[in-house]
């Protein structure tokens, strides 16, 4: 009985193995074929050529921050009270051109007061003058006294105490016209005083006329009819806003596709026109969707100086008068001279950085680092890492890998494998 049962359990056992052997090998078949299957499978991918292409550059700004070089505040150099206002806000003025009127009445009052000061000192130097008169002729009776009495002192004649006597007169007859020239000398300077004092106060009552230190437009006014202001207060805001100047910091190598002189279009795609001085529009607001042109100026570094980062500094066409010196959002510029250079789409940058593609050769995609410059909405330069007419992928790398199998389309074309 036993050796039946044990003989019949080891034909189980040699059954199971075998069953298990059997099923491991098929499964392996199984996973080979599909590999090999999967090795033979190529992925549909669409792609464009690397091609030289017209490049206008475009340059994309979150925050574009305009402001303007020409505004300044109309100061009184006057205290006073306003009496009278010439402009009013938005009007157009140019430079000297009087915008108020400063009232002080005390000086009319100080300038009279000179007046009377002066004519005072004129009779003070008059009265000198003949002082001065009377002192010449006093010393010409004292020396022809003084001469006479030294012939006679020296012939004994006189004694010597009445020599003494009148040499000592003709000495103050010489100081009494030198004292005399002195007050009518400190009376001029003081005369010039007062004059030069009266000047002043013609010159600062001259100054009750406010005017434009610059030429613009009325963009505040600050002070009301009837206001007392002292000198140093500002009174308006005056603005040129017809031109006004951004900034733009870029990288060195970009930097190499501008140059002073170059125009491009601005685009404010979200703004509102809405305006912060509350101006009057000089040209129809065409609405959100409007084009202006701007020019570069400078660019800081200049390109013989070594520099990372360099500063593009633009001049906007403001005649419309619709833009003002604020922040505004969501800007681009679009060169309006284009280039020719080697180009890719857009769409086949597989990073953020935008120095990577996914180039296919012989059936294959393979990943490449390259060197980009500017980009125009659509393709972007390609400084270096791609030859002309190689094919790059545009769109669904997220998923692939090197050395995938592709067949490859360009865009427009028919399968090229």
């Amino acid at each position: 009985m036993k050796r039946p049962f044990f003989l019949g359990l080891g034909a189980i056992f040699i059954l199971i193995v075998t069953l298990t052997i059997y099923g491991t090998y098929l499964n392996q078949r199984g996973e080979s074929k599909i590999a090999a299957r999967m090795s033979d499978q190529s992925i549909p991918l669409r792609g464009a050529k690397v091609q030289v292409r017209p490049l206008k550059a475009r340059l994309n700004v979150d925050t574009l921050n305009l402001y303007s070089n020409r505004m300044a505040d109309a100061v009184t150099l006057l205290d006073g009270r306003i009496t009278s206002i010439a402009v009013r806000k938005n009007t157009r003025v140019v430079q000297g051109q009087p915008l108020f009127t400063v009232t002080n009445e005390t000086y009319p009052i100080k300038i009279r007061q000179a007046d009377i000061d002066i004519l005072k000192v004129d009779n003070e130097i008059i009265r000198s003058e003949n002082e001065i008169v009377k002192s010449e002729s006093n010393l010409a009776r004292a020396k022809s006294e003084f001469e006479r009495y030294g012939r006679l002192f020296a012939q004994e004649a006189v004694t010597k105490e009445k020599f003494e006597e009148i040499e000592a007169m003709y000495r103050e007859a010489q100081v009494n016209i030198k004292n005399a020239n002195l007050q009518r000398e400190s009376l001029l300077a003081q005369k010039e005083y007062l004059v030069a004092q009266k000047q002043q106060l013609l010159i600062e009552n001259s100054y009750s006329e406010v005017t434009a230190p610059i030429d613009g437009e009325v963009l505040i006014l600050y002070k009301t009819l009837g206001s007392y202001v002292t000198a140093g207060t500002p009174m308006a805001l005056i603005g040129d806003f017809r031109t006004l100047n951004f900034s733009i910091d870029i990288q060195d190598d970009t930097s190499k596709s501008f140059k002073a002189g170059d125009m491009a279009k601005i685009n404010f795609a979200h703004a509102d026109f809405s305006k912060i001085y509350d101006t009057e529009y000089e040209a129809s607001n065409a609405g959100s969707d409007r084009n202006f042109t701007a020019r570069i100026v400078e660019i800081t570094p200049p390109p013989t100086v070594p520099a990372n980062i360099r500063k593009i500094l633009w001049e906007v066409d403001n005649r419309a008068g619709l833009l003002e010196p604020q922040n505004y959002n969501s800007v681009y510029l679009q060169m309006i001279t284009s280039r020719n250079c080697l180009t890719v789409p857009l769409d086949a940058m597989t990073s953020p950085a935008r120095n990577e593609v996914f180039v296919a050769a012989d059936g294959k995609i393979f990943r490449r680092q390259i060197q980009t410059g500017v980009d125009d909405g659509t393709f972007i330069e390609v400084v270096s890492g791609l030859h002309e007419n190689e094919l790059v992928v545009t769109g669904g790398t997220e998923d692939l890998e090197d050395g995938m199998k592709v067949d490859f389309t360009l865009e427009g074309d028919d399968n090229i494998g």
